[in-house]
């Protein structure tokens, strides 16, 4: 084993949360180190995050450190969860760039120096992905598979910010923590990524491929409990939900407007047309204050600019709605009001996909 001396500085700072690893610590130290200075990297510090493990890995840890002053142990009392203790190291790292990864093994050491030397490259996150051409994983059944898949894909479909890498399910990434804005917005959840990506819309990020590995030693922390927070990680993050609460208070206005213009006139088309956009001018300041909060580059603009671009953009979807509205009203029949409500239904996808993508981008 190496035992380097304590950098003033270090530049790099390897983020390693542990609860029951005894077995897994002094392979993942010795290949760590073995891979960092081969690459040429000497000044770092390896920062241990421990739950109260209770199988030895304290100890283990405690006994490296006496003798490498480049690790640091941190155990929290009465404190649990991944997310937080990766949170933890953060805050405590004194390292220009970050490195966080499992200390089970299965995310080998060998790809930290490429991890960091993207983010030395000018990246701002540089994620090891299992997806990205060239990698992978070993010994995963179908089922195992076609989850992960799956819950990379519900990411994507949720977390638009979660599309400029592969996979955002990875728990191994580098990060430059001069940069980024860092905190754990969900406050649930074990993919702090996901967070990361929320919080910081228009960071550079790139893949790097891996092989994710089978784990040689302790049980796997992956449980149904895990699997439900992330799935509610993932809707508290999301703008969709937000932006279909905001769009439904949108429908009231909607209605009313279009009810009130009705009465007062007879004229459909008139009261369809002034109803979405008084909608469409409520939904505009709750976007700006409320769904799309995490993304500041729009904020540049003025509001009344938003709300013609917003009013651009939902073109395609005022029209499919009230193209809908007239369809069921003037051709099957359908009770006005009723009418109204399916088409605003109808343009609700459209809205979505071209104000997140054009307006508040």
């Amino acid at each position: 084993m190496s035992s380097g001396g304590r950098c003033d500085r270090p530049e790099i700072s390897i983020i390693l949360p542990t609860y029951n690893e005894a077995g897994n610590i002094k392979p993942l130290y010795s290949r760590l180190v073995s891979a960092l200075e081969a690459s040429g990297i000497k000044c770092f510090e390896l920062i241990f995050v421990d739950d109260e493990s209770t199988d030895g890995t304290i100890d283990v840890i405690e006994a490296l450190a006496s003798s490498d002053p480049r690790v640091r142990l941190i155990v929290r009392r009465g404190e649990r969860g991944l997310a937080t203790a990766i949170l933890e190291g953060l805050k405590r790292s004194r390292g220009n760039i970050a490195v966080v990864m499992d200390t089970d093994l299965q995310h080998p050491p060998e790809t930290v120096p490429s991890l960091v030397e993207a983010v030395r490259n000018g990246y701002d996150i540089a994620v090891a992905s299992r997806y990205a051409k060239g990698g992978g994983v070993e010994g995963w059944s179908r089922l195992r598979l076609v989850m992960s898949r799956g819950a990379s894909i519900l990411a994507w479909i949720l977390l638009p910010e979660s599309r400029r890498t592969s996979d955002p399910m990875s728990g191994f990434f580098a990060l430059n923590t001069r940069k980024l804005k860092i905190s754990a917005k969900s406050g649930k959840g074990f993919k702090i990524l996901l967070d990361l990506l929320y919080l910081n819309p228009y960071a550079k990020v790139m893949d790097i491929p891996f092989t994710f590995k089978k784990r040689s030693s302790g049980k796997s922390k992956l449980t149904w409990r895990t699997m439900a927070e992330y799935v509610v990680q993932l809707l508290t993050l999301s703008s969709m939900p937000k932006f279909l609460a905001v769009g439904a208070l949108g429908s009231i206005v909607n209605l009313l407007v279009f009810t009130a213009v009705y009465r007062s006139t007879g004229i459909h088309e008139l009261s369809s047309i002034l109803g979405f956009e008084a909608g469409l001018i409520h939904n505009a300041i709750l976007h700006d204050r409320f769904t799309f909060a995490n993304r500041a580059k729009w904020r540049r603009e003025g509001f009344l600019v938003r709300l013609l671009k917003y009013n651009a953009s939902s073109a395609g979807g005022i029209a499919t709605g009230v193209l809908t509205s007239l369809i069921l009203f003037r051709l099957a029949g359908v009770e006005p009001l009723v009418a109204q409500a399916l088409g605003i239904g109808a343009g609700f996808i459209v809205n979505f996909t071209l104000a997140s993508k054009y307006v508040w981008r």
